[in-house]
Parts: C-alpha cells; structure tokens; sequence
C-alpha cells in the first residue's frame, strides 16, 4: 500500500487529492470524495480504468511541464500547481502585448488553417486545427489583430516548441487632443 498526495493546476484551477493504491486497485480522495478503480496500462500514452462496471480509456500526451489527458471526448490539461502555469494558449509568445507567436499546446498534426496572412483576427478566433490523441484541437488567438505569418500547412507534424501562426496586434488609430 502506497498513498501519495499532489498538488496540481486542472484546466488552470487548483486541486489536490491523495492517491492509494492497494492490491491492484487505485483509490483517489478529493476532498470527501472517493473514486475506487483498476488501472491497465493499454501503451506508453494510453490507460484504461475500470470502476463500477464501466470501463474508460485516457489518453495522455505530455508537453513541457504540462500533461494533455483526453477521456471520453474531453480534454483536460494538468500541471504543477504554480501560478504562472495553467491554460491552452499560455505557451503561446507575447511581445509588449503587440506580437503574438502561437503554438500547439501538444504534439500532432495540423488538420486545417483556418485563416490567410494578412486577414483581421478576432480575439478568441481559430487559427488552426491541429489532432492530437484522436482529437481535434482549435488553436485560438488570445489578441485582436492581423495575421502576419503563417508557419504551418495542413499535413505537417508539429510540436510546443513551434509555431503555428503569428498575429500582430492591431493598433488603435491616435487619439485626437481635445481643445
């Protein structure tokens, strides 16, 4: 019997729980709540649980400090529990808050660009649809600007460490001295 407890970011909110395993069988406490399950490791990135006669596969991919899980259609990002860390898009690079380098949260394979150098962007747009761990991954913009250049074509393998697209961030026009 081992019992551990981890202190870790979901999706950029805090949790912690402790972990036990016992004869085969991993117990999970969080708080007042418990979660009994059979653990079977299928691959290097791929576990299935068994608890209360329902079986699930998780995919994990891990980039960084950060770990991509994907179970049943969601996907889920853990990582250690400091404040500067968290969120799809934090990796991304911000220069004086007017360039912006995107990247891939994870490694896979871009499935779609969804826009041109050279196009006006939104806050919160896709720019490009990478798969990864048998999903489909919307890169967003975190800034209102214009495309300035686009690294990637559909086909192509990517990781964190490369970009994706670069937005400049649109200026506002000077504001008139009233009189």
């Amino acid at each position: 019997m081992s019992v551990a407890e981890f202190d870790f970011l979901l999706d950029g909110e805090p949790r912690k729980i402790s972990v036990e395993t016992r004869e085969g069988t991993l117990f999970v406490r969080e708080g007042g709540r418990v979660l009994e399950a059979e653990v079977k490791r299928i691959s290097a990135n791929e576990l299935q649980f068994r608890f209360g006669g329902r079986s699930v596969r998780a995919y994990l991919a891990r980039a960084g400090e950060r770990t991509y899980v994907a179970v049943d259609g969601r996907e889920y990002v853990v990582s250690e529990s400091r404040p500067e860390t968290g969120r799809h898009g934090e990796g991304d690079e911000k220069n004086l808050e007017t360039n912006l380098r995107v990247r891939s949260p994870m490694p896979g394979k871009v499935t779609k660009v969804a826009v041109a150098e050279g196009e006006e962007v939104r806050k919160n747009q896709t720019l490009v649809i990478v798969e990864a761990m048998k999903m489909e991954n919307e890169i967003k913009t975190t800034i209102d600007g214009v495309v300035k250049k686009i690294h990637v074509t559909v086909g192509d393998r990517v990781d964190s460490e490369r970009p994706l697209v670069e937005v400049v961030k649109k200026s506002n026009p000077p504001r008139r001295a009233e009189p």
